[in-house]
């Protein structure tokens, strides 16, 4: 269970994302300073950037921390390596919940924004490695062969899908979405 403390950064972090999300689907995001967030966010300037290095860092998903027993759990994990991201997963899914209109417009300034796109490419992909580091660990895979790099990849381009689906459709659930993308790797390509 989280401190009091985790709990207290966590809602300041989300606020300051949603102040500058309104801002930016407002205004435009190069209309946007962090004075601004700062402002609608009833924080001071000097607080924003304890939260964030930069503006565009607020429109970023939060970094990607697994608790030490949940990456125990997969690399110790016996089940299929598709079932067990996605219970590895479900924790940082949940905390996305089902504001898909503040996901929406996220998604919206992002692919308006190239140096945003961008940045949001470059957190993908240290997702990326961090979850090859984690299959080659659980597999003992070296990492000469690029398959965990392979299978990451996979992983990643999946759970971007199921994101993309949820937000563009009436889908209930993030977590289904993204569930069922996952899961859909190993049928994906036909048998012929």
């Amino acid at each position: 269970m989280s401190s009091l403390r985790e709990r207290r950064r966590q809602r300041t972090e989300e606020t300051i994302r949603h102040a500058a999300v309104d801002l930016a689907s407002e205004l435009g995001l190069d209309n946007v300073t962090t004075d601004m967030i700062s402002k609608a966010a009833g924080i001071s300037p000097r607080t924003f950037f304890n939260y964030f290095s930069y503006k565009e860092a607020a429109f970023l998903p939060p970094a990607l921390n697994f608790p030490e027993g949940d990456v125990e759990r997969f690399t110790q994990g016996t089940g299929t390596l598709l079932a067990d991201i996605t219970s590895l997963m479900k924790p940082l899914i949940d905390q996305i919940g089902d504001d898909r209109d503040f996901v929406r417009r996220t998604h919206e300034i992002a692919n308006a924004n190239p140096k945003l796109l961008l940045l949001r490419i470059s957190a993908f992909h240290e997702f990326e490695v961090i979850i090859a580091g984690l299959i080659e660990k659980r597999l003992a895979f070296n990492n000469e062969s690029g398959d965990a790099c392979h299978m990451a990849a996979l992983i990643s381009a999946s759970i971007r899908r199921g994101f993309e689906v949820w937000v563009t459709s009436e889908s209930k659930s993030v977590g289904r979405c993204i569930t069922a993308k996952i899961e859909a790797i190993s049928t994906i390509f036909p048998a012929r």
